[in-house]
């Protein structure tokens, strides 16, 4: 199996042109004059190929509308919105929020509703532009949505998660056209939040006659040693003139240094009207290879060019690596073996819902590696670009899946409507849109399938794979599997490496019933983490685990807190919206369970972590932190303990404290007195626990190796809250109406402390002025059902979290935020080109 590349399908306007044309957008006023000039971009494109990402200008109407679709319509009244753009997720018109206890779906979306919404953008081209290949590709719209223009029906796509490109060509005029976009997302049409609207990005393509087809592009690298990468491109070229003529194929490896390293050159003359498949191969001594420890990058840079002169030039990032895997050796990326530390994840952002924006996606992918994380599943739909990108340069593996079901229905309006007639397409929107990223090693061909293990189930699978390998021979296809033999071993031989879903039991019998069979568990539980992770240290067969999940997401709500073994009817009822069962937080914090993961993988991140348990009878005082004590059917939440030494009202009595330790002795103390020291390691599944009298204060626990202190942790008693400590993950966005900029509020006390007691929590205020704007805001709390549009949230556990959008304009950010009785604080952020 060999890993393959990325084609970077966005190629800017001239530096001097855009310049130019965004200092003019800086200085008008008019919403109305902003759209028709942003628009008008297109027409300012030179002779060669150009893409341009299509993000500002759209014009929103929620519900239906009859003719809207009708170039002539009045749409002064619309609401201009950016996209990626989640309609679900905004208040709706009587303010009071975007929540709602009679939400059709109900637990399934966390209360949020679907419905028909409408969008329109005005497109203004030259008549040099109307006369070019025109296309207009959408990386997702959720879902079943109808595209026309000018008035014209011209597309229909179905599936919210998957790319589609409208081909525009020969129907566009000169000045002013109207694209119009019919969404209807009806409910329930998921397991959980899915969003609604155009949630990903899209992207105006105009190709001169003779260009690179860009979804054609495909890169392998069949050879990765320290001494040799080889790499081989396929790619088709197009010529959509009458008459034939002489193109050069010109492709260029390039490093992250900037030199070329590699490049070749094909002539070959083009028939009129046609497009031809083209093949290259290229070596590259001594290559910098791809791994989740080193993911180095290269870029792909191909021409056509006629008679010298350049038509079209595409740029595709790629990685050198190879991947084998077997029952013997497991995975291994360039023949070193790697085990998967892996995390599920659903596509929402939380407070920005289902948009799909490239720094929000990113940032996830980020926040899992800082936790030790090597590896996603994209869980149940095909990953976004960004996503994937981001997996790129950040070393995570990914597999990418396709589907939670095929012909038969989970929820009424779920895919299975239309899978019958469009899984094929869909198939190959994510297989092409993945296949050259370095991070994809595995294509998921779908999650807990009602039919699995049944002759339709089997026959299916056995399709939906040799689709995939026709489009990707490189990679290996797997399924997430959730029923125990003989059925799940039927539905495994469709497959090149068997996902199981809760069945750690099933490895070491079905390892002697099929010692061929690579096995990894597609989902597991915080609560078992160490009954699943044992297999993969002691089992080669086992490449990995993939806990559900590895940060929180809207939906399925409460499932963190009580779990499906409760009657789902009566599970976290209204204003509960939250799984609540991600490792890592809806805003981003890690929780204990992530802790505890970092010592089972040993990743030396938090080598030693300390929590407490709540103590009996607080479950319904003021401070309570939302879990029961004695769960009967917790099935997914690891310990119902946390980062906090402040508990009045528990003086004198004895809490438990858990220490999570790849130390393999650990110390705990009270002020400074030792409480006891005691051995941890895979006897003890690396948990020391401890009783300890409460008293205010601190409370340290320390790690020792070989008799020597190695690491410590510590918890110190908070007074009342004294100010708001405000910080933001980048100083600086790019004045393109998508960066984002994420502003953490933590409260402390006067020593700087965290304050974790929910009695100490605060209404917070954010105010963006300047080149941005507020994006969103959240806290975390799984029952907090206010606005996510609000500049005001009520901390949780002393923390809230507002997502900044840059403007279209550069200049200063001024971030304020205002606590309730507490002193005014203010974050500056800047806005450039």
């Amino acid at each position: 199996m060999t890993l393959d590349s990325r084609t970077d399908l966005r190629k800017s306007l001239p530096v001097a042109g855009m310049r130019g044309m965004k200092a003019m957008l800086g200085h008008l006023k008019s919403a109305r004059i902003a759209f028709a000039l942003t628009a008008f971009l297109a027409a300012a494109m030179p002779a060669a190929a150009e893409e341009q990402r299509l993000s500002q200008g759209w014009l929103f109407s929620r519900g239906d509308v009859g003719g809207a679709e009708a170039p002539a319509l009045d749409d002064r009244g619309w609401k201009p919105v950016a996209v990626p753009h989640d309609w679900s997720i905004m208040d709706r018109p009587d303010g009071t929020g975007p929540f709602d206890r009679q939400a059709i779906a109900g637990q399934d979306s966390g209360y949020l509703p679907g419905g028909i919404g409408w969008y329109r953008r005005h497109l203004k081209l030259g008549a040099s532009a109307t006369r070019k290949i025109v296309r207009l590709k959408f990386e997702a719209i959720h879902m079943d949505a109808t595209i026309w223009l000018n008035g014209r029906q011209l597309a229909a796509h179905h599936y919210g998660y998957t790319a589609f490109t409208v081909d525009l060509t020969g129907k566009l005029q000169s000045g002013d056209n109207v694209i119009a976009i019919r969404v209807n997302h009806a409910d329930p049409s998921s397991r959980w939040y899915a969003g609604s609207g155009i949630i990903r990005p899209v992207t105006l393509q105009i190709l001169d006659c003779v260009h690179i087809e860009p979804d054609t592009v495909f890169v392998t690298t069949p050879q990765a040693t320290p001494g040799m990468g080889k790499v081989a491109i396929r790619a088709s070229a197009s010529n959509c003139a009458a008459r034939a003529q002489p193109v050069d194929l010109v492709s260029k490896v390039i490093a992250a240094d900037g030199k070329v390293v590699a490049q070749t050159n094909q002539r070959r003359t083009l028939a009129a009207r046609t497009s031809v498949e083209w093949s290259q191969s290229l070596a590259i001594p001594r290559p910098a290879l791809w791994s989740p420890d080193s993911p180095n990058l290269y870029t792909l840079v191909q021409e056509t060019r006629v008679n010298g002169v350049a038509t079209d030039t595409r740029r595709t990032r790629f990685g050198i690596r190879t991947i084998t895997v077997d029952a013997r050796n497991g995975l291994r990326i360039n023949g070193q073996r790697v085990v998967l530390r892996g995390g599920n994840i659903h596509h929402d952002n939380y407070m920005i819902g289902a948009a799909g924006a490239p720094d929000a996606d990113a940032r996830k992918a980020a926040l899992m590696k800082a936790a030790g994380y090597n590896a996603i599943r994209s869980a149940h739909n095909p990953a976004s670009q960004a996503t994937l990108d981001a997996a790129d340069k950040l070393g995570m593996l990914v597999i990418d899946e396709a589907f939670d079901s095929w012909n038969k229905s989970k929820r009424p309006e779920d895919y299975s409507r239309f899978f019958a007639s469009d899984w094929p397409q869909d198939i190959a929107g994510m297989v092409i849109s993945g296949r050259n990223h370095p991070s994809v090693i595995l294509w998921s061909i779908g999650n807990e399938i009602p039919e699995q293990g049944s002759p339709l189930g089997v026959e299916t699978a056995e399709k939906l794979a040799e689709r995939v390998r026709a489009l990707d021979p490189t990679r290996p296809v797997t399924e997430a599997v959730s029923i125990d033999p003989p059925g799940s071993d039927l539905q495994f031989a469709a497959l090149d490496v068997a996902g199981y879903n809760y069945r750690p039991h099933l490895f070491a019998s079905d390892h002697l019933k099929f010692p061929n069979r690579v096995m990894f568990t597609s989902e597991s539980t915080s609560k078992d983490a160490f009954e699943y992770w044992r297999p993969v240290e002691t089992m080669p067969w086992v490449i990995g685990d993939f806990v559900w999940t590895a940060v929180d997401y809207l939906g399925e709500s409460g499932i963190g807190w009580m779990g499906y073994s409760q009657d789902w009817q009566k599970l976290a009822p209204f204003p509960w919206h939250l799984a609540y069962c991600g490792e890592i937080d809806a805003i981003g914090r890690k929780r204990p369970a992530a802790y505890y993961r970092e010592v089972l993988w040993k990743t030396g991140i938090d080598p030693i972590s300390a929590f407490v348990r709540q103590p009996e009878g607080t479950e319904d005082l003021p401070d309570r932190h939302l879990f029961p004590i004695t769960p009967p059917h917790l099935d997914w939440s690891l310990d119902d303990v946390h980062p906090s030494w402040t508990w009045p009202g528990q003086e004198g009595k004895p809490l438990e404290v858990v220490v999570y330790s790849e130390l393999p002795e650990v110390e705990l103390f009270l002020n400074g007195v030792s409480l006891g020291r005691k051995r941890v390691g895979v006897e003890s599944e690396y948990k020391g626990l401890f009783r300890a009298p409460y008293a205010p204060g601190r409370l340290t626990a320390i790690g020792y190796r070989n008799g020597r202190e190695a690491a410590r942790w510590e918890l110190r008693t908070a007074g009342a809250p004294a100010k708001a400590r405000v910080t933001a993950d980048r100083d600086r966005l790019t004045a393109n109406g998508e960066d984002l900029a994420y502003v953490t509020v933590e409260l402390v006390d006067a020593a700087g402390t965290p304050v974790y007691a929910q009695s100490g929590d605060r209404r917070v205020t954010v105010r963006v002025l300047g080149a941005a704007t507020l994006a969103g805001i959240g806290n975390g709390n799984p029952q907090d059902a206010s606005s996510f549009q609000s500049d005001v949230r009520r901390s949780f556990h002393g923390r809230v979290v507002a997502a900044v959008r840059a403007g279209t304009r550069a200049g200063p950010v001024m971030v304020e935020v205002e606590a309730d009785g507490l002193p005014i604080a203010r974050l500056r952020l800047g806005a450039g080109r």
